[in-house]
């Protein structure tokens, strides 16, 4: 009988603990195999009647938490595994809005792409139309409103086509690196709460349900902010591109300036002149290497000897009395984001991490922002509510941004002098208008938070704000027949200058 006891009772020990497992979690499962085992090994100890009522208690258990666990896995099998059958037809208003949002964001340089809880359920559903093995039926999703102490989260209820079984659960959102993350949070299927082991199978579902980085890859996004409130999922980004005005209005106000008198600004006259390097990289120890954008990439000039990189070094070379190497990774279009997740940083620290590096320069920051300056949204006033909420979220996801990129730069040239290049208006022309005094408060506040990071972090802060403000008629593409942020070889005569001078 002490043998029958010891076996069912560990079999006890094991189904019941699994049943506490799938439907209260870990804790309560490991507490309740531990208390059934240790009764089976304490009844080896005890008398007649003691082992007599304890193996009852045992056989029922076992017998009715292994007929639980068998059916419920096997109801969860047949759920995960029918795929044969439709799905329910997505509302068509609601489609038709969702989809003419999202196309509006495969367009826009900048976004705000604001989704109901009706159009995201008509989103989800219209994927899972044509997704090969869905074994769902329906889904709908509901927004629950974040406090101060846990973000908002997306809710969702759904049903199976096999019939009979139910799925619940919530997901929140958060933004890694410029990309749309999805935590899994509480899921139950039919009679079961799934632990995280048993979770970790239904993410590629919860993922199709609630994971739009597939969209917005597509369209070369980089997420600056995703929010789940007031029964919304709000998505504020920005594209990588160099082409970042599209307000028809602010194009028109840039040409009625063009003719402007007020904003006939003479350019100043060239302080530093080209650099010798003609090219993106030269030859040399120890070596000077530039990131960032379509600045560093030298755009706007049809020579890279007018960039400020090339200039740049020409003017570490004769300061220092050095033959400095060269190799500039810029690439045009980048934000704080894609300069993370889509290559440029990785392979700069790789090669700094590979050779000797005396200097390092960083632009970086600008099209996170002037994209949303150069919209709709922000072209008549930045107190716009649109305009602020885009404002709003390109500030929070700067900070963090900058620290990542300068904190593995620093790592990988430890010996380096790096430098950061803060940002310039491209619509301070001069023209004293309420529009540009509000882009130069802007912008001064946005380099701000680039500065204060590069601060911690002992990284020498260039102005390149100040030497460019109120001249971008004159040093920059701005007021030419197709509008163009990028600097004239003047603008990256002054950019340079900026960083000669915070050496």
């Amino acid at each position: 009988m002490k043998a029958a006891l010891l076996i069912f009772g560990l079999l006890a020990a094991l189904f019941g603990g699994a049943a506490v497992l799938f439907t209260l979690g870990e804790v309560p499962a490991l507490g309740v195999a531990i208390l059934l085992g240790g009764a089976a090994i304490g009844g080896l100890f005890a008398g007649r009647p003691v082992v007599l009522g304890l193996l009852t208690v045992a056989l029922v258990v076992f017998l009715a938490s292994a007929a639980f666990v068998t059916v419920g896995v096997a109801r969860l099998v047949n759920a995960l595994n029918t795929t044969e059958g439709s799905v329910d037809p997505p509302d068509p208003i609601a489609l038709a809005a969702v989809e003419g949002k999202v196309d509006d964001v495969r367009d826009a340089v900048a976004f705000r792409l604001e989704l109901t809880e009706a159009e995201m359920t008509a989103y989800v559903l219209d994927g899972l139309q044509g997704a090969e093995d869905n074994p769902l039926q329906s889904v709908v999703l509901d927004v629950v409103d974040g406090t101060e102490d846990s973000p908002g989260r997306l809710e969702f209820d759904a049903e199976f086509k096999s019939g009979g079984v139910g799925a619940s659960g919530w997901v929140t959102v958060s933004l890694e690196r410029g990309a749309i993350r999805v935590n899994l949070g509480h899921i139950s299927v039919g009679s079961f709460d799934l632990p995280g082991v048993a979770q970790s199978s239904l993410e590629d579902l919860v993922e199709r349900v609630a994971d739009f980085n597939e969209t917005l890859a597509t369209a070369d996004a980089d997420v600056q902010s995703v929010v789940l409130d007031n029964d919304r999922l709000v998505i504020t980004g920005v594209q990588t591109t160099t082409d970042l005005l599209t307000s028809d209005a602010l194009l028109a106000g840039l040409r009625e300036a063009a003719s402007s008198a007020v904003n006939a600004v003479e350019p100043p006259p060239e302080r530093l002149g080209p650099g010798v390097v003609n090219a993106t990289t030269s030859a040399g120890s120890p070596l000077y290497v530039a990131l960032g954008d379509s600045l560093a990439a030298n755009v706007g000039v049809g020579e890279a000897r007018d960039g400020y990189v090339s200039r740049f070094h020409n003017q570490l070379e004769l300061r220092d009395g050095a033959d400095y190497g060269l190799r500039n990774f810029g690439v045009p279009g980048e934000t704080t984001g894609t300069l993370i997740r889509g290559g440029q940083l990785h392979a700069a620290v790789a090669f700094m991490k590979r050779n000797e590096v005396a200097y390092v320069t960083l632009n970086i920051g600008a099209n996170n922002l002037l994209g949303h300056l150069g919209s709709d949204a922000c072209s008549e006033s930045l107190q716009d509510g649109e305009c602020q909420s885009r404002l709003r979220a390109t500030f929070e996801a700067y900070g963090p941004d900058m620290a990542v990129i300068l904190e593995e730069i620093a790592a990988a040239a430890p010996e380096a002098t790096i430098v950061f290049l803060t940002a310039y208006n491209p619509f301070s022309l001069g023209s004293g208008t309420e529009l540009e005094a509000a882009t130069d408060a802007t912008l001064a506040e946005f380099n701000d938070i680039g500065a204060d990071v590069a601060a911690d972090l002992d990284v020498l802060v260039a102005d390149g704000f100040g030497p460019m403000r109120l001249t971008a008629g004159a040093t920059t593409h701005m007021l030419g027949a197709d509008p163009d942020i990028h600097p004239l070889p003047i603008g990256y005569d002054l950019l340079a200058g900026a960083l000669v001078d915070a050496l």
